[in-house]
């Protein structure tokens, strides 16, 4: 377990810097839709599925029989759907936090103190949510807090502590793989990829290669549901690590017609007094917008990546390239108007998030590719 001080510097560090990114002046603006490889195809978006009634949608999953599994923070809730789009079952609510030490599961670190749950409640609702066969993985508070266990009906079964600082994503191969930083000195981090089974321990299987100046620039999507890869993309860099599951890279990738890097400013927090300086450089170091604000990996291989707009806020449309892990532009769309990808099941169906001011919409997409 981490002591104290590393923790609160950890929740400090990726409070600030998420405010920095939301709140800072100056971005320079994206253009959506960059034109694509000459070899590229269009695609298009044929919606099959809408289920309303969501407050804010942070993850979604599919299981093997179809069935959607939705985590809308805002609602403390996990939601349970057939695949036709009937609420089959739902778990959550807001728990309570004691502040003090209690001796049990449920127990974990909050920022500067401890936090407690009774099962079936979530701290700050859920952020992640990952299907292990007949396992369902929700991490709550999302970097310094807990994962917790429901089985496929939403029955909960368990929790576990877990600082889980960047994504995750589970693998056909039975483990949970997480990206988490390491505080090698008070002016040093390291970045490494982590596996986990429930109930078990974590294990660190490599360290990320060819790291960023700035913590920023570090911020990434886990992708591992490619059968023997480990996708890494960077969420403001437009690059794109694929490594075997030993950690061996194997490709390194990049979207041919966007900026390799998108130039900021320097801004004074004014904040930030108790962070050492390389910290709050890192946190203050502003950029154009995010590269990529999204990153899906289906079945068999082709990665979708989502990009366009600033963080925190909602274009009208944003572009979505697709790839092979081997680097072969296979096709460009447009996402519906403020609509943001979320997973791609086995069947090849695309699951998105339609966001307006007072509600967020599921919806299930049947992509075409057009010749």
């Amino acid at each position: 377990m981490l002591i104290p001080s590393r923790v609160d510097l950890l929740a400090l560090f990726d409070n600030v810097r998420n405010s920095c990114l939301i709140l800072a002046l100056g971005w320079i603006a994206i253009t959506c839709g960059c034109s694509s490889a000459s070899s590229a195809q269009s695609i298009e978006l044929q919606e099959v599925l809408s289920i309303g009634g969501f407050f804010d949608i942070m993850d979604i999953t599919v299981g093997q029989d179809g069935s959607i599994y939705v985590a809308d923070r805002r609602d403390f809730s996990i939601s349970k759907y057939d695949s036709q789009g009937q609420l089959v079952s739902q778990i959550g609510s807001l728990g309570v936090a004691l502040g003090k030490f209690v001796d049990s599961p449920q127990t974990y670190i909050i920022g500067v103190g401890l936090a407690w749950v009774d099962p079936g409640e979530f701290f700050d609702g859920p952020y992640s949510i990952a299907l292990l066969d007949s396992i369902l993985i929700a991490t709550d508070e999302k970097g310094m807090g807990t994962m917790h266990f429901f089985d496929l009906d939403l029955n909960y079964t368990g929790s576990d502590q877990i600082i889980m600082t960047d994504d995750m994503d589970s693998a056909p191969n039975g483990l949970l793989y997480y990206g988490s930083i390491d505080l090698i000195d008070i002016t040093a981090f390291r970045s490494y990829i982590r596996t986990y089974v429930p109930n078990g321990e974590a294990s660190r299987i490599f360290e990320l290669r060819d790291m960023h100046k700035y913590r920023m620039e570090n911020s990434y999507f886990l992708l591992a549901g490619y059968p023997g890869k480990i996708v890494i993309v960077f969420e403001t860099v437009n690059r794109i690590d694929v490594y075997d599951l030993s950690g061996n890279i194997l490709n390194r990738l990049s979207v041919a017609d966007l900026p390799l890097r998108y130039e900021g400013s320097f801004m004074d927090l004014k904040v930030s007094t108790l962070l050492p300086d390389h910290i709050v450089e890192s946190m203050s170091y502003v950029y154009g917008g995010i590269m990529f604000t999204g990153a899906v990996l289906d079945h068999e291989g082709n990665l979708f990546l989502e990009h366009g707009g600033k963080n925190g806020e909602m274009p009208v449309r944003r572009s979505v390239y697709v790839m092979t892990l081997a680097g072969e532009e296979k096709g460009v769309f447009k996402m519906p108007p403020h609509t943001h990808l979320f997973y791609m099941d086995k069947k090849g169906y695309a699951y998105a998030v339609t966001r307006t001011k007072s509600t967020d919409l599921l919806k299930k997409y049947k992509l075409e590719y057009l010749k």
